[in-house]
């Protein structure tokens, strides 16, 4: 029997996605993860941003205590991947809307 949706336990804090969604340059980062294949794994200055480094590091600091990213650090660099599985299964819906959204 299907659990009522109320006493289910979600892994996002879907304040804290929607807070991250919220800022131009984060829904820019989200929408060129989404264009890539799932797992791929990229650079956070391959986003072509035209923020501060600080800037841009704090974009993928909010994107990945939402639970959006995940970073993999690779030694002398860090690359941002998409948790497509987790937004998948309990966000659905929520990555065609972003490929939608105006800025």
């Amino acid at each position: 029997m299907e659990r009522n949706i109320a006493e289910r336990k979600f892994s996002f804090d879907i304040i804290k996605v929607f807070k991250a969604l919220a800022d131009p340059v984060r829904l820019t980062i989200m929408r060129g993860l989404l264009s890539d294949k799932p797992g791929t794994e990229r650079h956070c200055s391959s986003f072509g941003l035209t923020v501060s480094r600080a800037t841009r590091s704090h974009h993928f600091k909010v994107l990945r205590e939402a639970g959006l990213i995940r970073v993999v650090d690779k030694g002398n660099m860090a690359v941002a991947v998409l948790c497509w599985e987790e937004i998948n299964n309990e966000l659905p819906g929520l990555a065609q809307l972003i490929r939608c959204a105006t800025v």
